[in-house]
């Protein structure tokens, strides 16, 4: 997010629509949170893959 966005939900914080605003939130660090996982997932499986096989693969 851009520091300009960032700061605009800040304010927006203050206001009626919180609640929105914590939402929005709340799914960003999910969606992140889940691709983190499956990026460090994959590289297990990959580095995995090439202890078992790296003869096959250079």
């Amino acid at each position: 997010m851009t520091t300009l966005v960032s700061h605009l939900m800040d304010a927006l914080c203050w206001t009626p629509i919180a609640p929105l605003i914590g939402a929005a939130r709340r799914r960003r660090i999910q969606f992140q949170t889940r691709e983190r996982s499956d990026v460090h997932r994959i590289s297990k499986l990959l580095n995995t893959i090439m202890l078992a096989h790296g003869d096959m693969l250079s």
